[in-house]
């Protein structure tokens, strides 16, 4: 970067595309069951607006890479962040289920290449220590934002309406369009761009699925995204029957990315005394506890809110362990083709949380 300025703006640019799909997700949780009201339809059906969202963020990971390696990263970046704009106003003026679920479809897809193409932005252009430098200023903000989002959500669906939030989502979005339009240079030359091999991407995806020792690896982080999207979607319908007012929903989340990221920096310290075998050992037992331990106080507990909020809590501590290493496990074990593994490697996280959305909502 030239001066300063430009460093500040551009690092403010990679920190909204690598934050915009956690917010896109989480910010209309505590307002569900208005927007179930609005559509005229079931807890499930309004659900089914996370699950796909997910899925379209899933399937187009394995795309954005390809194709930017292909026609270089700002003009793929940009189209995706045009689909994430236009359909997020679509979902502001949309009157039925169906189009909500259709415009929340390409809303993951818009949303992906800002997570996707963030990375490969800030490898291409950084040594090794920039790069790592700049990932620090960065990974706070998105580990706070599922937490922040929901109480943005809650509050302006407060005094607004829910249909604010998607308001303040647009707002977000056209700045960081602005952002790619003004500052963002293209990263990766002519020279260094590769042709788009439809068939190399379907071999290498297809090793990756037929490596045992990756299957098991990425089962890991899989189990850790189900179970705590299971309870992201079932959640503000839970505390709806508990009596909890719409606009502290948000604020219920605010723990749960505080464990998250203490397990991640228990799990840094333990795996570099214990090793990264046994320091997923750790997060496992410590995942199994939380989920446990959130079943029974549902049963037994005499104050279910607060005793929800600490279970599940537990959980995001162990996914603390178990994300960061079950991904890092994965991808090592297919070092052949890191980059197809770490894209099928997402595709899988939020493939099975939007499966495990869906069939939560229909039970």
């Amino acid at each position: 970067m030239r001066n300063k300025s430009s460093s500040l703006l551009f690092i403010i640019l990679m920190a909204f595309l690598s934050m915009g799909g956690l917010i896109s997700s989480d910010i209309f949780l505590p307002v569900l069951n208005k927007m179930g009201g609005y559509y005229h339809v079931s807890e499930s059906s309004i659900q089914s607006a996370i699950a796909i969202f997910l899925f379209g963020i899933a399937f187009s990971q394995l795309i954005y890479g390809p194709l930017s390696d292909c026609l270089g990263r700002k003009k793929v970046l940009i189209f995706g962040v045009i689909i994430w704009l236009i359909s997020t106003i679509g979902i502001f003026y949309s009157t039925h289920i169906s189009e909500l679920l259709l415009l929340r479809l390409f809303q993951g897809i818009g949303a992906c290449a800002g997570i996707t193409l963030s990375r490969a932005i800030i490898n291409d252009l950084m040594g090794k220590e920039e790069a790592a430098h700049v990932y620090l200023i960065i990974f706070p903000f998105v580990g706070m934002s599922p937490a922040v989002a929901p109480v943005i959500g809650g509050m302006l669906s407060e005094y607004y309406g829910w249909k604010s939030c998607f308001l303040f989502l647009t707002l977000f979005i056209t700045a960081t369009l602005m952002l790619c339009l003004l500052v963002l240079k293209e990263s990766l030359p002519v020279e260094k761009r590769q042709q788009l091999n439809v068939k190399s991407v379907l071999v290498s995806t297809y090793q990756a699925l037929v490596n045992k020792k990756f299957l098991y690896y990425a089962a890991i982080p899989c189990f850790a995204y189900t179970a705590y999207f299971s309870y992201l979607i079932e959640s503000p319908f839970i505390f709806k029957t508990m009596g909890l007012p719409e606009k502290y929903v948000g604020y219920t989340y605010i723990m749960l990315s505080l464990s998250y990221v203490l397990g991640n920096l228990t799990a840094k310290k333990l795996s570099r005394q214990q090793g990264m075998e046994k320091t997923i050992s750790h997060g496992y037992i410590i995942f199994t506890i939380g989920g446990i331990a959130f079943t029974v106080q549902m049963f037994l507990s005499s104050c279910p809110l607060l005793t929800s909020v600490l279970t599940i809590s537990v959980l995001t501590f162990g996914n603390g362990f178990l994300l960061p290493l079950g991904t890092a496990s994965a991808i090592a074990a297919h070092t052949q083709s890191a980059g197809t593994a770490s894209g099928v490697m997402g595709t899988l996280q939020l493939g099975s949380a939007g499966l495990t959305s869906l069939f939560i909502g229909y039970l």
